[in-house]
């Protein structure tokens, strides 16, 4: 699940450097279960369709990452 995490705050940063992004914010709560890992994976697949928008060079910085990251 870290490795999701991580591979979401990249694609974040990588996708707010050319498109702004927004985020809502939510209130971390001890009482709350996590996420899951398919919620995080809807995110992920959320970042991803912005792909098409992105530079040559951003869109190609995304792949490697997802290759990274065994996507």
């Amino acid at each position: 699940m870290a490795s999701l995490d991580l591979l979401e705050r990249k694609l974040l940063k990588i996708i707010t450097d050319t498109d702004p992004v927004r985020l809502k914010r939510q209130r971390m709560n001890p009482d709350k279960p996590r996420e899951t890992e398919a919620e995080q994976r809807l995110r992920i697949g959320l970042l991803l369709r912005r792909l098409d928008k992105l530079p040559q060079d951003k869109r190609q910085e995304v792949l490697e990452l997802l290759k990274w990251f065994n996507w």
